[in-house]
């Protein structure tokens, strides 16, 4: 079987009644491309039925792909695992909460397709979520801009494109919470990193996984980063 054009990777954990939306929205904006096309959705440990219904999906979607971690390993492993699994030329990710509206799935292949950009980040203009997380994750981007003089306001959205060769490249560095800083090793790889405005929602059902210990992580994180790249 011929490989697909684009693969899209979507972790989740906990997101049952979100998935029939998600892969029907994700679906419409991926066959608005005209590109063949695969999603991965990797369950990470979920416990609310979510591989239960991933089991069955496939049945009516074949260009669905649903694999699990048995126990939570976090959002950085399974990205490891969609990466791994992964056929198309261009690999997305996007997450399961659906705040990002997956149609600028067009708009950032449009940009990788042309060559200007080997990875393009969602930027979260109007963020539509609670005062105190969209100020963290202003200060954090400031921080990453200020400090590597990374060009992104939102380094941090799940909502992502890229060209196969950097997701490749990006699998060793796939470990701890790295996940948040992909844009930022893509740039120290030598990769060039784009922003595309997307629209973000409210989160329609559960809950937000945000908290003020996670930043404490992130940073932790970061200087994990620097020292391993200073020994290189």
């Amino acid at each position: 079987m011929e490989s697909p054009a684009l693969s899209l990777i979507v972790p989740l954990h906990n997101e049952r009644p979100n998935l029939p939306e998600l892969i029907r929205q994700c679906a419409c904006a991926l066959d608005k491309t005209g590109q063949t096309w695969e999603m991965i959705l990797v369950d990470d440990g979920s416990d609310d039925g979510c591989w239960e219904y991933l089991q069955s999906a496939p049945q009516a979607e074949p260009r669905l792909h649903a694999l699990r971690h048995a126990h939570k390993q976090g959002k950085t492993a399974a990205y490891r695992t969609g990466f791994e699994a992964a056929q198309g030329a261009f690999v997305f990710t996007i997450d399961a909460d659906l705040q990002e509206n997956p149609e600028a799935i067009g708009a950032i292949l449009s940009i990788l397709q042309l060559g200007e950009a080997d990875m393009v980040v969602g930027w979260r203009r109007r963020r539509r979520d609670p005062p105190l997380k969209v100020l963290a994750s202003r200060l954090f981007n400031t921080g990453l801009r200020l400090l590597f003089g990374l060009p992104l306001h939102d380094a941090n959205c799940g909502f992502k494109g890229m060209r196969r060769e950097v997701a490749h490249a990006l699998l060793p560095w796939l470990e701890h919470d790295f996940h948040r800083y992909l844009p930022l090793i893509a740039q120290r790889l030598g990769y060039r990193v784009a922003e595309v405005e997307v629209v973000h929602r409210p989160r329609a059902h559960g809950k937000s996984r945000y908290g003020l210990e996670r930043y404490g992580r992130a940073v932790a994180d970061l200087w994990t980063l620097m020292r391993r790249w200073r020994r290189k």
